[in-house]
């Protein structure tokens, strides 16, 4: 089930993308340049079209597979890849071995200090 509404889920995707570059827009740019008549910026909002309807729907199936899909991982307790890998431990040397501290090098005055001089 959980497949079949994730491969649901990509295809409204798709289908959305393809909705919404099919629509014109409302503010199209030929009205700057003169070629719509001016009584349609005093009009009122035209009739719903079948593709505005398709694209609220799919929005909507969009929003409610988006949900499931979010709901159905949490309780599953899906697990990543990285959880299971096993990681590799550095082999240990002589000198980690040792548990005596070790003295630092000593810092010459010419190191210390390079401007001075």
């Amino acid at each position: 089930m959980y497949t079949f509404v994730l491969v649901l889920h990509f295809i409204a995707c798709l289908l959305l993308i393809m909705l919404v570059l099919m629509q014109s827009g409302k503010g199209s740019a030929a009205g700057i340049f003169g070629s719509s008549n001016s009584d349609s910026v005093f009009a009122g909002p035209t009739a719903t079209t079948f593709i505005t309807k398709l694209t609220a729907g799919v929005a909507i199936a969009i929003m409610v597979t988006s949900i499931y899909l979010t709901v159905n991982v949490s309780k599953r307790g899906m697990s990543s890849v990285i959880d299971s890998a096993a990681i590799p431990s550095a082999p240990v040397t002589a000198a980690q071995k040792s548990d005596a501290p070790v003295a630092p090098a000593p810092v010459s005055s010419s190191t210390q200090q390079p401007w001075k001089k």
